[in-house]
């Protein structure tokens, strides 16, 4: 099954904090654009699904768990590196048996584990919130990135190359040159 490129496209803006509300901030000094309220711009930004059974998606999960200590060394860096921005994480929200996969940011290091705010709105699990924080442990991460600055390259986001392992060619080229998506490594 081919997933829309739209619905990949909002998976990479929940992964960059572009959100529709976002970007509607973005806009409200542009009197031309009609300005949305947070809930309508934030419905917008409903979480794009994975597939936990797609072997493309396991994958990109395994690579993800595997690097996640380099990743955090790399993000947490003190002083902080001025060339890396738009850090997230994509952790699986569980209620019950019903788990979804969202990503946070920002995120925080804590003692015992994390805490993030979420970056879309979760139409599974629905005792989670856009932009509510939450706590995750380590086994909870799904997938995580940054971008360089200097080289404009995404970092990481393995289970969106996941996705676009199935989207035509055309949206592909043109997603990974608007974001540096590099889905080689």
């Amino acid at each position: 099954m081919t997933r829309p490129a739209s619905l990949v496209l909002f998976s990479l803006f929940a992964a960059l904090s572009l959100s529709p509300a976002m970007a509607n901030d973005q806009a409200a000094s542009q009197p031309s654009i009609k300005k949305e309220t947070k809930k309508e711009a934030a419905k917008k930004d409903e979480v794009v699904e994975l597939n936990p059974d797609d072997p493309a998606v396991k994958a990109a999960v395994k690579k993800a768990q595997a690097t996640f200590d380099d990743f955090i060394k790399t993000v947490s860096l003190q002083p902080p590196n001025p060339n890396i921005g738009n850090i997230a994480v994509r952790v699986a929200l569980r209620e019950g048996k019903k788990v979804e996969y969202v990503w946070l940011t920002p995120f925080t290091i804590l003692k015992n584990g994390y805490k993030g705010r979420i970056n879309a709105v979760p139409t599974i699990v629905k005792r989670y919130q856009f932009t509510q924080q939450v706590t995750f442990k380590r086994e909870d991460v799904v997938d995580w990135m940054y971008t360089e600055a200097d080289t404009k390259v995404m970092r990481g986001n393995f289970t969106t190359c996941a996705q676009l392992a199935t989207a035509p060619e055309s949206d592909v080229k043109e997603m990974k040159r608007l974001y540096g998506l590099d889905c080689s490594r």
